[in-house]
């Protein structure tokens, strides 16, 4: 299976495409420096993509933490990446690589709020409540009217992953940079449950539904458990040998809170897929990363 995959140099993006190589697929990785996506691909682009001539086109590239892409609406810079640089890429597919599949990389964020850590499948009404995910989700809606044209596509939704590699913004990196630089650490919150995989699992999904995914079809890719803050941060403590007696913690906004955990029904009955990295190694091989960078 010759691939590829827009945002290699992302985090998943970088991830995927070690997987490939790894399975001895042939991979053409795209950046910002070959084709920003917000922007119409130049002709030399087009024609070495079109020499490559990919079975499978992994759409990763994205304005992806949630705070770039506007409070309650998608602001001009996830507009134009997120939205329209899907559109951009379905009409390169469509007009030049017409037999190519597309794995769409969405979000848990197009979902509604949820109250508890009841698994949500891709029957849920969707309702995003940031401008991140109000852009995935209008994405997935020229993707779904793209595949109503003729596109092979599959949209996975995933959840929140995280592993060795990961800007030091989100939750797991972040912590650990805070507790290995001091005894006095800031926290959001340390009673919110949300669904947190490795990213090595993530791009496996991808991988088993660029094969066994059904053309048009919506898969969550998750832990599908629900992990509360508090006792990831503990395992962070443990993992780092660090006594919280010697910590002084400030938790910013106190109170529990919930994010949508994944059911993973359909992935795994669809495709035999699932989760196999422990919270443990995610934890482990992430300190590991970070202490060597």
């Amino acid at each position: 299976m010759k691939v590829a995959i827009t945002g290699a140099r992302g985090f998943a993006g970088s991830h995927l495409g070690r997987a490939a190589r790894d399975l001895d697929y042939p991979t053409h990785e795209i950046n910002r420096d070959a084709w920003d996506i917000s922007e119409t691909p130049s002709t030399q682009f087009i024609d070495s993509l079109m020499q490559f001539e990919p079975d499978v086109i992994f759409h990763l590239a994205a304005l992806s933490k949630r705070s770039d892409c506007g409070e309650t609406n998608p602001n001009q810079q996830a507009t134009a990446v997120n939205i329209r640089g899907t559109h951009q890429l379905i009409s390169l597919v469509k007009e030049c690589l017409p037999n190519a599949r597309v794995v769409f990389a969405s979000s848990s964020y197009v979902y509604g709020p949820v109250f508890d850590t009841t698994p949500v499948s891709e029957r849920a009404p969707c309702n995003p409540q940031c401008g991140y995910g109000k852009s995935k989700l209008q994405a997935e809606q020229l993707i779904a009217d793209a595949v109503e044209d003729g596109l092979d596509a599959v949209i996975v939704r995933a959840f929140q992953h995280s592993g060795p590699g990961q800007q030091p913004r989100l939750i797991l990196p972040e912590w650990i940079r805070k507790l290995q630089q001091g005894s006095k650490v800031d926290v959001f919150n340390l009673q919110s449950y949300f669904d947190l995989s490795d990213v090595r699992d993530v791009v496996r999904a991808y991988l088993t539904l660029a094969e066994h995914g059904k053309t048009g079809a919506i898969y969550n890719v998750g832990s599908g458990k629900a992990l509360c803050s508090g006792d990831l941060f503990d395992e962070i403590c443990r993992h780092l040998t660090i006594d919280q007696n010697n910590l002084t913690v400030n938790v910013q906004n106190p109170g529990e809170r919930f994010s949508p955990i994944a059911d993973v029904t359909r992935i795994m009955e669809a495709t035999g897929w699932s989760p196999a990295i422990p919270l443990e190694l995610t934890i482990s091989d992430t300190i590991a990363a970070i202490t060597s960078s």
